[in-house]
């Protein structure tokens, strides 16, 4: 079960307590504590990047898919995942193609994608810190805050994240296959096979 308490960081560095475990500082919001099985953590933060970029892609054939043009794909290599979730959602609310049952089963897909790439980016992206007892806490504060919050999570929760992000893009390939068919995911290639070569690359010389 996740914990979470407030810790009071020093302006300019020092060190604080977590569960009894000290925490030292390199500047306020910078933290780093090092307790935990370093290859368990590796494996287990891997396991979210990984199943996130299979998320990230599922997003970008939606995205393609839902725009309805092979060109989708030129753009949709340069949009975040929370770009790509937010594009996802008007599109479908504004697509005539698909009924409204449909349409709810995608907004409900990506809502869940939304929510998986919300906790993805809070293990990954925000400063963390490990204690005994195979437990990370992620640290949250801005660069003028000396106040941090703290969460606990163990790293059975971290691998539960990767799971819940693939999960999360699953149920948007089933629900676009239910309101597209099963062809949806073409239209994300079509324009590479077509050029032979990835449309991120520069041209040939």
């Amino acid at each position: 079960m996740s914990q979470a308490g407030r810790w009071r960081l020093a302006a300019g560095g020092g060190a604080g307590q977590v569960g009894g475990c000290v925490i030292r500082t390199r500047g306020p919001g910078c933290a780093m504590l090092c307790c935990v099985d370093v290859n368990e953590l590796q494996h287990a933060l891997g396991g979210v990047v990984l199943e996130s970029a299979y998320l990230e892609r599922t997003l970008r054939t939606a995205f393609s898919a839902l725009v309805g043009s092979k060109y989708a794909a030129v753009v949709d290599g340069r949009l975040t995942a929370s770009a790509l979730i937010e594009d996802c959602e008007r599109l479908t609310r504004y697509h005539t193609a698909i009924p409204a049952p449909a349409k709810d089963a995608v907004l409900a897909a990506l809502r869940a994608c939304h929510e998986a790439n919300r906790q993805r980016n809070r293990v990954i992206h925000d400063t963390w810190a490990t204690r005994p007892g195979n437990v990370l806490i992620t640290l949250q504060g801005g660069q003028t805050s000396h106040e941090v919050k703290v969460t606990v999570q163990t790293l059975a929760e971290v691998r539960q994240l990767g799971d819940q992000v693939a999960s999360a893009a699953d149920s948007l390939k089933a629900a676009m296959s239910a309101a597209l068919g099963p062809g949806w995911v073409l239209v994300e290639d079509q324009l590479r096979q077509e050029l032979g070569r990835n449309i991120t690359a520069g041209p040939s010389i």
